[in-house]
């Protein structure tokens, strides 16, 4: 080969995919002398050529390219959802107050945590040789108590709050426990929606986690044959189109007709129909009975309409 070449190729799953390629032409290694011999038309022709293969070549490398983000995505994906699966519980106090690190306060629950912190701010006595306290500073929080520390959002809190006295230090901190008790009743509340974000991973909420205005699933839409016959029931007054082979059959199906909802009124005439079998018995309103009549009994023959002769009447 008259070339030398080197690679800069590189593949990180599910981030990157490099190929890199590189030629240089090394005069000591050539083996041109079959080419040089050509006429220079015929040269530039087989440049040409061969840079048209090099573009085939290059597009194929890209459909590949494109197999790759596909793949990758995949990856990705897979990774993310290790991701969720390998996330921990978080810890709490299940709503009790117990000693942290360097005389720290703290109550938490799965999605809320308060803590506070006083530090005596002394200075040192000469007549009574020793260091008295003469303030107090408070500094208190109440944060999300999410998995990932780093994505937690403050709620409230206050930092170096200064008091004069111990006594009006601990009723104020007293006034901050109870305004925010609310938040530590349940070991696991709901999260409100502008919370939600700490308790998801990968956009993905945490289980045993349900956050306000929403609920846990929903279930499967019925199908539509199904939701028609099954709406229906909310309406006063129906009635079922259906053919003759499923009614004589008792196969579901057909199609419940919602008809206008106006004062019921039970024609006694309508009983001795029924008796002959004329249209089954019909239980109608005043102002639609003549609808009903006119539009879906006027031809009463099997052929004219047979699914509208074999119709059923339900009032609810």
């Amino acid at each position: 080969m008259s070339y030398t070449s080197y690679d800069h190729d590189r593949l990180e799953a599910a981030e990157k995919l490099k190929i890199e390629r590189t030629i240089y032409f090394q005069s000591e290694k050539s083996d041109i002398a079959e080419l040089t011999a050509l006429p220079l038309a015929e040269l530039i022709r087989q440049k040409e050529e061969s840079a048209a293969a090099e573009e085939n070549i290059y597009s194929s490398l890209r459909e590949q390219a494109t197999a790759w983000e596909e793949q990758a995505g995949k990856t990705l994906s897979l990774e993310k959802a290790i991701e969720y699966a390998r996330t921990p519980a978080v810890q709490h106090t299940s709503n009790k107050w117990q000693e942290r690190d360097h005389d720290r306060r703290e109550i938490s629950n799965a999605v809320y945590r308060m803590n506070y912190y006083v530090y005596e701010n002394t200075r040192y006595d000469r007549e009574k040789k020793e260091s008295v306290p003469y303030s107090y500073s408070l500094t208190w929080n109440v944060y999300t108590n999410g998995p990932e520390r780093n994505r937690q959002m403050k709620i409230a809190g206050q930092d170096r709050k200064v008091f004069a006295d111990r006594a009006a230090m601990e009723k104020y901190l007293a006034g901050r426990q109870k305004a925010y008790a609310n938040l530590f009743t349940e070991v696991s509340p709901q999260i409100p929606k502008q919370y939600a974000e700490c308790f998801k991973v990968n956009g993905v909420l945490l289980p045993g986690y349900t956050i306000e205005g929403e609920e846990r699933g929903k279930p499967e839409q019925a199908p539509a044959e199904q939701r028609t016959t099954t709406e229906s029931k909310d309406e006063q007054f129906a009635i079922l189109l259906d053919s003759r082979s499923r009614f004589e059959t008792g196969e579901a199906g057909g199609y419940w007709l919602s008809m206008p909802a106006r004062l019921l009124v039970i024609n006694a005439r309508n009983k001795g129909a029924a008796s002959r079998g004329i249209g089954g018995y019909r239980t109608y309103r005043r102002q639609a009975a003549g609808f009903i009549y006119s539009r879906l009994f006027r031809h009463r023959r099997k052929a004219a309409c047979p699914a509208i002769r074999y119709g059923m009447f339900r009032k609810y």
